[in-house]
């Protein structure tokens, strides 16, 4: 696939994603718990590579989500 959809999905044996101390930090979280203004923080300390496209959306999802719970 060329480029991400806007809603995010990864493959079970994504490593590099699933391995990833951010979405480590996360996924172990239910989205009541996850704090918007922590996620951004971390959003804004990532590169912006194309390596790091996977954690960027991983990321972007989270404060979609927690945007519609408000």
């Amino acid at each position: 696939m060329v480029g991400y959809p806007i809603n995010f999905g990864a493959s079970p044996g994504n490593r590099r994603l699933m391995e990833n101390p951010l979405y480590v930090k996360y996924s172990n979280s239910t989205y009541g718990a996850i704090n918007a203004i922590d996620v951004k923080a971390d959003l804004n300390a990532v590169l912006a590579t194309a390596e790091t496209a996977e954690i960027v959306f991983y990321l972007s999802s989270l404060l979609r989500v927690k945007a519609l719970l408000v």
